[in-house]
């Protein structure tokens, strides 16, 4: 290896970090803070593992730093970060010469479209690699009819509404665009169900707790097209609009669009969702709980519809367009495509639910 006078630096010697003081260390050793500032790196040599790098001076109290913040996490944020590395790979990219500048590409295996389901437009490929389609057997025919939505979370789990459960759901569809075409480009994977976990506190008899977890019987294998989508971490949902996917009705009492659709709905306020279902009577008879809220779009003609119950309603995240929170779960409504909002289970409000079933004790449950 040739040297340059003046520009080759050992480990442990000072260096310039951006702006301020630095020294050089292995590149495994600072990796999680060059990869946290998502910038450029410079090279002060190699040794005989790994390219050694200019770090913070305190890289040290910086590192513990972002550990400590990182423990503080919940074990659904922390998976959150595991399940999104695997969705931006980074590329790294230098010429072998000291003090060479190392630029990290993050490879993004997902949709950049940000536009913001009657009423709604066709999702592209890949777009919402967290959706699924629960499938029930027809007793009479045999087939295999998809009447439900869910939300891939985890490796073995995907997140539904507990109304869904039924005992001829039998197969968990991901990573499909239409369910009845072979010919969309998707590569779908079925998924047997092992089981499936309505919340404790649901009855059939009230809208209340509308939530539940299923089981695959087999792990999923993550890729670009089929990956798990981030639980929103908080019971209060910040944005005002988000995306309701599904593969619902087109119409009131319409069959099942086959194709995923996708749609913007405008959050409405408890008391605005209160008044709207004010003589709802006995399913709602505490009324809008806490654990509930409504989305719609007020003069009418988008919404989701029969079949997107138990789909998601997500964000996406506002600096990384390959990252999807589910904020809710679809719930029910009154009719498709009315300016009344439907409801939806709000995801935070049942996370260590949903947490304990998942990983347990901060284990994955694969």
């Amino acid at each position: 290896m040739v040297k340059v006078k003046g520009l080759w630096r050992r480990e442990g010697e000072p260096c310039r970090f951006q702006k301020g003081p630095g020294v050089c260390i292995g590149y495994s050793t600072c990796r999680p803070l060059l990869e946290s500032l998502n910038g450029r790196i410079s090279i002060c040599s190699y040794n005989a593992r790994e390219a050694v790098v200019c770090c913070p001076q305190d890289y040290q109290s910086q590192l513990q730093t972002l550990a400590a913040a990182q423990q503080s996490l919940t074990i659904s944020a922390k998976k959150c970060i595991e399940y999104m590395r695997l969705a931006t790979p980074t590329t790294i990219f230098s010429s072998l010469k000291p003090n060479a500048e190392v630029v990290q590409k993050k490879s993004k295996l997902c949709s950049n479209d940000n536009n913001l389901i009657v009423g709604g437009e066709a999702a592209k490929l890949g777009e919402f690699p967290h959706m699924g389609a629960i499938g029930y057997r027809n007793p009479d025919t045999g087939r295999v009819e998809f009447r439900c939505g869910a939300t891939l979370i985890s490796e073995r789990f995907v997140l539904t509404a507990a109304h869904c459960r039924n005992a001829d759901a039998v197969v968990v569809r991901l990573g499909d665009l239409d369910l009845e075409s072979e010919a969309d480009g998707a590569d779908p994977r079925d998924f047997e169900i092992e089981e499936f976990i309505k919340h404790p506190e649901y009855t059939s008899r009230t809208k209340y707790n509308d939530i539940a977890l299923v089981r695959l019987a087999t792990p999923v294998q993550i890729n670009s097209r089929i990956r798990p989508a981030c639980l929103y971490q908080s019971k209060e949902i910040r944005q005002q609009k988000l995306i309701a996917t599904g593969y619902g009705a087109m119409e009131n009492f319409g069959s099942n669009a086959n194709q995923l659709l996708k749609v913007v709905l405008d959050q409405y306020t408890q008391e605005a969702c209160q008044q709207a279902y004010a003589n709802d009577g006995r399913p709602l008879s505490r009324g809008i709980v806490d654990s509930q809220f409504c989305a719609g779009y007020e003069p009418g003609g988008r919404d989701t519809c029969q079949g997107d119950s138990g789909g998601p309603l997500q964000v996406r995240d506002e600096q990384d367009s390959c990252r999807f929170y589910v904020a809710a779960v679809t719930s029910f409504g009154k009719f498709c495509g009315t300016s009344t909002p439907g409801i939806y289970t709000r995801v935070g409000a049942y996370l260590g639910w949903i947490e304990q079933i998942v990983w347990g004790n901060g284990q994955s449950a694969v």
